[in-house]
């Protein structure tokens, strides 16, 4: 053996780590941890000594936690070595294990690696070794491995080492190299420093395999050196060089030449006895580029171009082209002169001072051709190309079109306004700017704001004179005042109509949000004291004018945190208060202004309003909106009352800010308060405030948009931005919490906090899979001094039946944001088919939730063995996987399993249902689990020629199996050129457990990292957890005007399953459109379907889809997911 295996009576290991990387993808190498290397017969006496050794080494990307793997012999002496708990290997690292004297056999031993739960991972083929010498048996590349005796060979060992990389032919992704020098110029006996950097390690493989070297040549004045380095780890390069007279160096200009691969890349610097600059010699080059991007019919088009050289006596050519290639105009320029002007042969004359060529060409208004338009410019050897697009002038359905180039602006910005006329043309339009509203304070009105009457307004009345296209355009500047602040009007009319537009000037334009609510209210403070003074202000976003010239206005009542109204006695006519009164509700009325702003104020007396949190309510024209709001009022006196925590509201919507004021009583001025945000996934964002007069104000804003689940298959899971958020506030003494929930819709969906909450991964188990137990509580607050010990979660795992036997218990912690998880195996042979109970234990609160297993297994009986085959889909498109799996009806262990998948294509013989023969494109030797379950991924190819019909063959020990899929014709993923991006070719909303007996599901496009999303198919599944119910529980799809898609009436488009003979789906035409329906039929415990649109690349429409339970009071649970693509 190599001496630098340490030899132990434990199993011992020598770490080893290479680079791993390769050119284009590695299909054949393994995605999981492989033995790599072996010696089952070392120089010396295996019986003597411990010297027999295996290497494993992982090919993946992630670090894979191997403790717990065995690590065994498969023959004769069967000996398992079982690797330590916790053990570690990095991506691309090597381990090796020695383990007892005569480990292996030396003739046909077979060698196994295992997980933690002894399922195969890895294996040799049946090898044989008489040498008694340093050959060893090792992959052909590392990690490289098809299920061949061929994958394997027996030569000199490289333990701890590379046995080489395998090299694929494919897409070629260049390498790129930088250099640099620390100065540009040097005196003598200075010392330069080289370095630089590639973009990856690469490697050569002839005269023989070894990584890629940096070679540096450096020249100049009678000198010349060649510098050979390797990068490092972090792929940096570095070398020094001397500079003195006695080493060969002269003084003068030294070129640096640094090439990596096909790499290559140079610089310079000089040396002498003082500095001087280098000239560094650059190329001509010209540029030419237009005015605009993009330009209408009937628009001139401004070309000018610069070049770094002017050639004396030479004339830039160019040409335009249109989008078919056909040349419209040529012509050749010359510099300008000092006035400006440039002669063009074939083109028009143009003053342009910024360029040395300009001209203009004009886009013709008969018979346009519209898209990109490519320019080409030769001067002398210097050329360029430069684009422009024309686009159809697409005008508005209205008279007039009126715009402002932002929303919101700033006190002294410039307003501009632009516009145009559709359709018609006159001379001349009345323009009026107004002020409509001023910036409402929030503060009450005796401390900071004026009367609004004292104000004055800004007022512009003028005119704009339209060009010939139609358009116009107006500016104006914002006085620097803050009576400006606030609303305004923009009005455009004529006796031909009228065009109106808002804009606002807040004093931070650049963090100003426009408000996407109909309706919107908020308070000047969350928390008050006794006989504070209140400001309620809000919007409407569109004000409804009506016929009479009155504006609808807002009512505003003020009710307890439980709904009851807050009540005073009004008087009525001429009677007394104290006999003839009427109780009246605590209200107010809002009257919107031009821009929908409203604001009133009052009085919080003690009288009306005691300490306690309240609500404001406000609803708009007659109950169209509404919309409410809280606050809280507390005493400042009564330092005996505990924390008091005050959100805005209990319920948000994405980019909303959440408030949080609170009072802490007896606490010192200025401590620290610690606030943590707990959110849904678990993450949390620690912040502080200091306390202020007993006082402090917290604030964050929700996230903008929802986590997408960026998927390539259906095979993702995804967390949300949704759900319920904790806030802890803490001190040296206190701690409190208050929840929050972010929801997609706010308006009418509540804040519901369970003390303890417990559900399971999934509906549905298979026998001999892993049960995970999911679940969040609050968590009880403890201390920290002393032996402190946390609370656990007890979880009990009992049959669904009387008397409800215990299968399972665990105790668990809870994590910081009070989630806790568990894992339960489900052995075959214990767990049959039914439901399941699981309940969840803390602080004597209990919560329960069910589960389903499976367990088709055959346990005993005469039944005939036989092989569960299953394919993930029917039907594939091109780039996507094939997941193939199966399992024997009963409980053996499978020793060979071959896979083979053939693709049907017009040359092959058929032999009724199944293809002739047993040669396949595709085989794999899968290793099954301990129960038999094995799994096999096939990745179909992007090519024309794989489409079709496949059959998937399963040659077992017991017989042989098959099933078949189909590959249409649209890739799933495209493969591009460009460089990679981290847009999603298509993404996957989806909703789970539902068990609700309606269910609208609505279908429109989506805005995703601000690009646009369309629909593209829509799938569902609906579970009934209750055996023997199957047929009474089933579903009913319709569009909005009541068709029936799917259903058991006979007026349903699809009633029954839509498998047939080389089809798995049905073309029914809604509204007009084809759409490829597919359905599991009745009677099924999961009863699926699936809709999408017949022509490859349609999209679903914007509509809404209803969903019908059809059942009595059985349970049932609706899954459902929308997938979205990127527009054609």
């Amino acid at each position: 053996m190599k001496s630098e295996i340490i030899l132990s009576i434990f199993a011992v290991l020598v770490l080893g780590s290479v680079p791993y990387a390769v050119n284009g993808q590695l299909s054949d190498i393994a995605d999981h941890v492989v033995i790599n290397e072996i010696d089952i017969n070392p120089p010396g006496d295996d019986s003597k000594t411990i010297s027999e050794w295996v290497e494993i080494f992982n090919p993946t990307n992630e670090e894979v936690d191997i403790g717990g793997w065995q690590i065994a012999s498969t023959t004769i002496l069967k000996k398992t070595l079982t690797i330590a708990d916790g053990t570690i290997i990095n991506p691309g690292q090597f381990r090796i294990y020695s383990y007892q004297a005569v480990w292996f056999t030396d003739l046909g031993e077979r060698v196994e690696l295992r997980d933690a739960s002894g399922n195969v991972i890895d294996e040799t083929p049946t090898i044989t070794d008489l040498n008694n010498d340093f050959t060893t048996w090792q992959r052909l590349y590392d990690g490289f491995g098809t299920n061949s005796l061929d994958d394997w060979k027996f030569v000199t060992t490289t333990a701890g080492l590379t046995n080489g990389k395998i090299i694929i032919e494919g897409e070629v992704v260049g390498v790129s190299i930088s250099v640099s020098s620390d100065k540009t110029n040097y005196l003598f006996d200075e010392t330069a420093t080289i370095s630089g950097t590639v973009s990856k390690q690469i490697f050569q493989e002839k005269p023989f395999f070894q990584q890629q070297t940096v070679d540096i040549i450096v020249s100049g004045p009678n000198y010349y050196k060649i510098i050979t380095l390797y990068p490092n780890m972090f792929l940096e390069y570095e070398t020094s060089l001397k500079l003195q007279k006695v080493l060969g160096v002269s003084e003068g200009i030294y070129d640096v030449s640094v090439s990596y691969g096909d790499a290559n890349i140079e610089t310079q610097f000089s040396v002498g006895n003082e500095i001087f600059d280098i000239q560094q010699i650059e190329q001509a080059a010209l540029t030419i580029t237009t005015d605009k991007e993009s330009y209408l019919p009937g628009e001139t088009v401004t070309i000018f171009a610069e070049t770094s050289e002017i050639i004396p006596f030479e004339g830039l050519k160019f040409q335009v082209t249109n989008p078919n290639g056909i040349k419209i105009y040529e012509g050749t320029l010359f510099p300008n002169s000092g006035d400006g002007t440039s002669a063009v042969r074939g083109g028009e004359l143009n003053a342009n001072p910024d360029a040395q060529f300009s001209t203009t060409i004009f886009m013709d208004t008969v018979s346009p051709t519209y898209g990109i338009h490519t320019i080409i410019a030769q001067y002398s050897t210097q050329a360029a190309t430069s684009t422009f697009e024309v686009t159809e002038d697409v005008k508005e359905n209205k008279v007039i079109s009126l715009f402002t180039d932002k929303p919101a602006y700033g006190l002294g910005d410039t307003v501009i306004i632009s516009g145009r006329l559709n359709n018609l043309y006159i001379a001349f339009l009345d323009l009026e700017i107004i002020q409509t509203g001023f910036a409402l304070s929030t503060d009450p009105l005796a401390i900071n704001q004026k009367p609004l009457d004292t104000l004055g307004t800004l007022k512009i009345v003028d005119g704009v004179r339209p060009a010939g296209d139609g358009s116009f355009g107006y500016e104006f500047k914002i006085p620097i005042n803050s009576e400006r602040l606030g609303d305004y009007r923009v009005t455009v009319s004529k006796d031909i109509g009228q065009e109106t537009i808002f804009f606002k000037v807040v004093e931070n334009p650049e963090e100003f949000v426009a408000i996407s609510a109909p309706l919107s209210i908020s308070t000047n403070k969350v928390v008050y004291d006794v006989g504070d003074r209140m400001v309620i202000f809000g919007n409407v976003i569109d004000p409804s004018p009506r016929s009479s010239f009155e504006v609808p206005v807002v009512s505003i009542s003020i009710i307890t945190e439980d709904g009851r109204p807050l009540e005073i006695i009004g008087k009525v006519d001429k009677k007394l208060l104290s006999t003839g009164g009427l109780p009246q509700g605590y209200e107010f009325t809002g009257i919107p202004d031009h821009g929908g702003n409203f604001r009133i104020e009052t009085s919080l007396t003690v009288s009306f309003f005691p300490p306690g949190t309240y609500q404001v309510k406000a609803i708009y024209d007659n109950g169209k909106l509404s919309t409410s709001t809280l606050f809280s009022v507390v005493d400042p006196l009564d330092i005996d009352k505990s924390i008091s925590l005050q959100l805005n509201k209990k319920v948000f919507g994405f980019g909303e800010t959440v408030l949080l004021e609170g009072i802490i009583p007896a606490i010192s001025q200025e401590v620290g308060i610690t606030i943590t945000l707990i959110k849904p996934d678990g993450d949390t964002d620690v912040s502080g405030a200091v306390a202020d007069n007993s006082r402090f104000s917290w604030s964050w804003e929700t996230p903008l948009y929802e986590k997408v689940s960026t998927v390539f298959n259906e095979r993702v899971v995804s967390s949300s931005n949704y759900g319920v958020y904790q806030v802890e506030i803490k001190t040296s003494t206190i701690s409190e919490s208050v929840f929050f929930k972010v929801s997609p819709n706010p308006e009418e969906d509540t804040l519901e906090i369970a003390p303890l909450q417990v559900t399971t991964e999934k509906a549905i188990y298979n026998a001999g899979e892993t049960l995970t137990v999911l679940g969040s509580a609050i968590k009880r607050s403890q201390g920290t001094e002393g032996l402190v010990v946390p609370d656990r979660v007890k979880i009990i795992i009992s049959s669904g039946k009387f008397p409800f036997g215990q299968i399972f218990d665990s105790a668990v912690y809870l994590d910081n944001s009070g989630n806790f998880k568990s894992s339960f195996v489900l052995p075959i042979a214990v767990i049959k088919d039914g439901n399941y109970k699981v309940t969840a234990i803390y602080q004597q609160i209990r919560a329960e939730t069910v589960f389903t297993v499976n367990n088709e297994y055959l346990i005993g009986g005469d039944a005939p063995l036989t092989l569960l085959l299953n394919i993930d889909k029917d039907e594939y498109s091109l780039g996507e996987t094939v997941q193939i799996s199966g399992r024997p009806s009963k409980l053996v262990y499978l020793e060979n399993i071959v896979v083979t998948v053939i693709h049907e294509d017009e040359l092959q013989i058929t032999c009724g249902k199944f293809v002739c023969g047993r040669s396949g494109s595709f085989s794999a030797r899968p290793a099954p689990s301990q129960s038999g379950l094995f799994t096999v991924d096939y990745a179909i190819p992007i090519s024309d020629d794989a489409k079709g019909k496949y059959e998937v063959i399963v040659d077992t020990e017991f017989g042989v199996f098959s099933d078949t899929f189909i590959v249409t014709d649209k890739p799933a993923i495209v493969p591009e050129e460009q460089e990679p991006t981290s847009l999603a070719k298509r993404t996957t909303e989806k909703f789970n457990r539902i068990p609700d007996s309606f269910v609208p599901i609505s279908v429109a496009e989506k805005i995703s990292d601000g690009v646009e999303m369309l629909p593209r198919v829509l799938q569902g599944s609906l579970l009934t957890p209750v055996r023997g119910e199957e047929a009474n529980v089933n579903l009913k799809i319709s569009t909005e005007d009541g068709t029936c898609i799917i259903g058991q009436e006979s007026d349903c488009l699809v009633t029954d399953s839509t498998r047939g003979p080389g089809t798995i789906y049905e073309v029914v035409e809604i509204d007009g459109v084809n759409y490829k329906v597919r359905y599991s039929g009745i009677d099924a415990r999961l009863e699926k379907f699936t809709i999408l649109p017949e022509s490859s690349d349609g999209n679903l429409l914007d509509s809404t889809w209803n969903v019908e339970v059809i059942k009595d009071d059985q349970p049932s649970r609706l899954y459902y997911k929308i997938t979205y693509v990127l527009p054609e």
